[in-house]
């Protein structure tokens, strides 16, 4: 199906599946993905906070309440159902959320006990483990009474010593996590906050039996090898680098599980294919079905499967975006990190980035939008506004120029700027570095391998001074924006320096204070809305382009599903034809 929509002003072709038949899909069969990445990046609820691990982790973890998929777009995937809570009560002031888990739900893999409610209490446990610290500890800050003094103390554990960590966490409690009985588990935080059930949505709240997650360094090879799986797909074998073989639980309950239908057989992942057209080559000979890690396929590709090319192409807004991060690190003393702190230079970048360009680079538009603000088209609280509008998005070199002169940089300056070395990110590097040229900023390119990156970003001493691969995806569409606001660029959720996304330190108190009033609001989008005005203009980043998530698979996959937590395919849902 073909549509076309605005956004922005911009006109947007939209293929998405055609709608589903009534026909119940064939179960059976093996769905083959292929990566882009030569492993996965995490395969721990504990680690995992990318797109790609998401979509993985669907398949062998279940959250107290769910997304059950959708057909249409990502953005439709919003209504929160439950999952291994069977129902739910939540207190008069909103503070207090009881769960009531369902009966008889069993683990797969190294055990196959039971589920129970302390189980949701030790992964909540293990969130503040010094060994790896939960990916988005910012969220469970907030949500959680005592959370922040449980992870301080935990701080004092020395790492590598499992014994300790083990120790810890059987010593200690948080005080707004409790599980009364083996099916009731009480989640305290001392504010009401309006998108609680959507943070206990994401992968990290997943159960895990300490018996088991106990024995392993988080995300270790043991740890995957040994995958204790709450859903309906478990680790038969895993091969570092190889490959990934998940196998449907024999017997699963498919009644117990109103969001994963579970209807391929085997799901396999190839690590050993990292080549952006090698991976659509096997799309198209029915080789492989999906991609993993590639993020926007070749815009050749993309016009082949428009045109009619073999297998299907699924696209949709997908609120993700990609944009420009500052190093405004304290330590961070080059000429190039002490200009980016003169609001004047930020405006001149932003000025001098052509965003019309940069879509065309990404396959056009049906592939990405031009982004002038924080909060993208997704998520609450969006009303579209552009503090520095140049014409048709292409950039204004001359009032960059001239803000550079204002601020006392008349003969321009220049910028070590790191990116990741991915196909996608090196061209947006060499296509900003063109277009910033004209306005007098040079940008000395230094690429970061994929498995250096995230390390150097994070270490206070690397030198950089700004970022040209930073992207985000939406932990879950519409009432999102905590993640965002609320989170990255909230000092008081998210510190400076190391263990923030991107280690991004930015500290605006007006900010702050409109967050911490949305989080207890009944109708926060206003507030959000007023946020991203003020955070916006101010540029603690440089918005790119929001991206419309693309997918290519093969003509064998049947009943193709969205999902809001992956902002990809919702692979328990997928079925293959044989």
């Amino acid at each position: 199906m073909i549509r076309e929509s605005l956004y922005a002003g911009v006109s947007i072709i939209v293929i998405s599946a055609a709608s589903p038949s009534f026909a119940e899909p064939q179960s059976g069969g093996t769905l083959r993905i292929a990566s882009l990445a030569p492993d996965l990046d995490a395969f721990d609820p504990l680690t995992g906070y990318s797109i790609d691990s998401w979509e993985i982790l669907r398949a062998t973890t279940r959250q107290l309440v769910s997304y059950p998929g959708a057909s249409s777009d990502i953005k439709d995937d919003t209504k929160l159902v439950p999952d291994l809570a069977e129902s739910w009560d939540v207190s008069a002031d909103g503070k207090t959320y009881t769960f009531h888990l369902r009966d008889g739900i069993r683990y797969a893999g190294p055990t196959d006990r039971a589920i129970k409610a302390s189980d949701f209490v030790y992964a909540i446990k293990r969130f503040c483990d010094p060994n790896k610290q939960v990916a988005a500890i910012n969220y469970f800050n907030l949500a959680f009474s005592g959370f922040a003094d449980y992870c301080k103390a935990f701080a004092k554990v020395p790492t590598g010593d499992l014994a300790a960590t083990k120790a810890f966490t059987e010593g200690h409690e948080i005080a707004g996590v409790s599980a009364p009985d083996d099916r009731t588990l009480v989640l305290r935080s001392d504010t009401k906050n309006y998108d609680f059930l959507n943070i206990l949505s994401m992968n990290f709240v997943t159960p895990l039996p300490p018996e088991v997650a106990s024995k392993y360094f988080p995300d270790s090879v043991e740890f995957r090898k040994n995958f204790p799986s709450s859903g309906p797909y478990y680790v038969e074998s895993y091969e570092q680098g190889q490959e990934l073989v998940l196998k449907k639980v024999p017997d699963y309950r498919a009644e117990a599980d109103p969001v994963r239908k579970a209807y391929v057989d085997e799901i396999v992942v190839d690590f050993t294919t990292n080549n952006e057209d090698t991976i659509v080559q096997k799309i198209e000979a029915g080789e492989a079905d999906l991609s993993l890690y590639l993020d926007v396929p070749p815009a050749a590709a993309i016009q082949r499967f428009r045109s009619g090319g073999q297998g299907q192409l699924h696209a949709s807004n997908s609120g993700a975006a990609n944009f420009i991060t500052i190093n405004a690190r304290p330590q961070a003393k080059s000429p190039g990190a002490t200009a980016l702190r003169d609001k004047r230079v930020r405006e001149a970048l932003t000025y001098a980035v052509n965003r019309a360009h940069l879509v065309q680079t990404q396959g056009g538009d049906i592939a990405a939008v031009p982004l002038t603000q924080i909060i993208t088209s997704t998520i609450l609280g969006h009303e579209p506004f552009d503090p520095y509008p140049t014409e048709g998005y292409k950039g204004d070199p001359e009032k960059a120029k001239k803000l550079l002169a204002e601020a006392g940089y008349p003969d321009g300056i220049t910028l070590d700027a790191i990116y990741r070395t991915d196909a996608q990110s090196e061209t947006i590097a060499v296509t900003i570095k063109e277009d910033v040229a004209r306005a007098g900023i040079t940008l000395n390119l230094l690429p970061l391998p994929e498995a250096q990156w995230r390390a150097y970003v994070q270490d206070e001493a690397s030198r950089w001074d700004v970022f040209l691969s930073a992207n985000f995806a939406p932990d879950w569409q519409g009432p999102s924006t905590r993640m965002l606001l609320g989170g990255w660029l909230n000092s008081d959720a998210a510190p400076c320096g190391t263990g923030n996304v991107y280690s991004i330190c930015y500290d605006n108190k007006e900010l702050n204070k409109l967050a911490a009033a949305a989080y207890v609001s009944d109708d926060p989008g206003p507030l959000w809305t007023k946020a991203d005005r003020i955070v916006s203009a101010d540029l603690p980043w440089i918005p790119l382009f929001e991206k419309r998530k693309i997918a290519l698979t093969s003509d064998r996959v049947d009943n193709w599903t969205w999902s809001s937590l992956a902002v990809q395919a919702d692979i328990t849902n997928l079925a293959i034809k044989e």
